[in-house]
């Protein structure tokens, strides 16, 4: 049985740039030491972070910086070889080469993995700096798997699938999916829907989620739904206002910025229609947020996001980058009210199916049978 664990992630909970990936860490983590599991995890500091803290039950210690972390992290292991019966590493901004540096083999490692950035490093980072990751990960699901005792966990099957294209050994990679916290269940005053055709973009701002693309379709579906709104929402979406000055669409845009979890689920049970526009996303949290609201999305069919919506049954997957067929699933879902609210059902009926104590409970079991295997 696994007693301590050692988690090891470029950001937490705390930390001002944190997404789905620290969530995901978080929901596990403080459930693992619910069950008596001492966790300590080490990330990269921030200013005005505390060096060391516990959340929820689980320790935090922040070690360097977001830019320097993976340089800690021989110490880090050195440090903790002794004291961990397994390591679990997220891979979300670049493989910390666990496996490789461990100074124990016997030391079981098991890797998150939310998806594959590949070329997206390209778009985000400095040449060098992506071409260096690229490599990393290139390399991470052959090495992570078949070296002893490693393992990886993916979050959806389409990452589990990109894994074994890359080397990966398939009986050596598990599923084990994003959760919603469940706050809106049993809350009908969140199930107001707004009178005007609503849709909702939430998402941070970066390159490959393409938000743009959000605002291109939205500009066409008015053509068709005057009366429409998009409300957009998430950090650095006010970043956005002057593009939609230049589409000449302030008059139908509502855009909030950074919002905290009880407004943002407001905010998506009173949308009609979730969008997503991501080149790619590990599963899409938001998706299953939007769905717990009654919400159907409207998304690229790219990886992590077809796994969260489920074509004709939660919602409607177009072309990657097609703005046209995107705009024509938008219009559709406004103004098709029985196909709307079939899908609205479906997706909530399809998000009650994930919790993050199942999530937490399956990542157990992963991560036991790694150690004792």
């Amino acid at each position: 049985m696994v007693s301590r664990l050692l988690w090891l992630q470029w950001r937490d909970i705390g930390h001002p740039w944190s997404g789905g990936a620290e969530v995901y860490m978080h929901e596990v983590c403080r459930r693992l030491s619910r069950k008596g599991i001492e966790v300590h995890a080490v990330t990269s500091w921030f200013p005005g972070l505390k060096r060391s803290e516990e959340i929820d039950g689980y320790t935090v210690e922040r070690i360097g910086s977001h830019d320097d972390f993976i340089l800690h992290v021989p110490r880090i292991l050195k440090h903790y070889s002794r004291w961990a019966d397994v390591i679990v590493e997220d891979t979300s901004k670049a493989p910390l080469m666990t496996p490789l540096l461990r100074p124990r083999r016997n030391i079981a490692v098991v890797a998150v993995v939310h998806h594959l950035n590949r070329e997206i490093y390209f778009h985000e980072i400095p040449l060098l700096k992506a071409f260096i990751v690229y490599t990393l990960e290139s390399i991470m699901p052959s090495l992570y798997t078949h070296l002893p005792n490693t393992s990886l966990i993916a979050v959806s099957e389409s990452t589990k699938q990109e894994l074994i294209k890359l080397g990966a050994n398939p009986s050596r990679v598990f599923i084990v999916p994003n959760a919603i916290n469940g706050k809106v269940n049993g809350n009908p005053h969140f199930f107001n829907k707004d009178p005007r055709p609503t849709l909702i973009y939430l998402s941070r701002i970066k390159r490959y989620k393409q938000p743009h693309h959000a605002l291109l379709a939205f500009r066409e579906a008015l053509e068709e739904v005057p009366d429409a709104r998009l409300i957009v929402a998430g950090k650095g979406t006010e970043l956005l206002s002057g593009y939609v000055k230049r589409l000449g669409i302030e008059h139908a845009v509502e855009i909030y910025g950074e919002v905290d979890e009880e407004t943002k689920m407001k905010l998506l049970c009173r949308a009609w229609v979730l969008i997503q526009t991501s080149k790619k996303e590990g599963f899409g949290i938001v998706v299953l947020e939007a769905a717990a609201c009654r919400t159907p999305a409207v998304a690229y069919n790219v990886p992590g996001l077809r796994d969260s919506v489920k074509h004709m049954e939660t919602g409607i997957l177009v072309e990657p980058g097609n703005i046209e067929q995107l705009a024509g699933a938008i219009v559709r879902l406004l103004t098709d009210e029985k196909l709307r609210s079939r899908l609205a059902e479906s997706a909530y009926m399809y998000a009650q199916s994930f919790s993050w104590d199942n999530t937490a409970e399956t990542f157990l079991k992963v991560v036991e049978g790694v150690a004792h295997g």
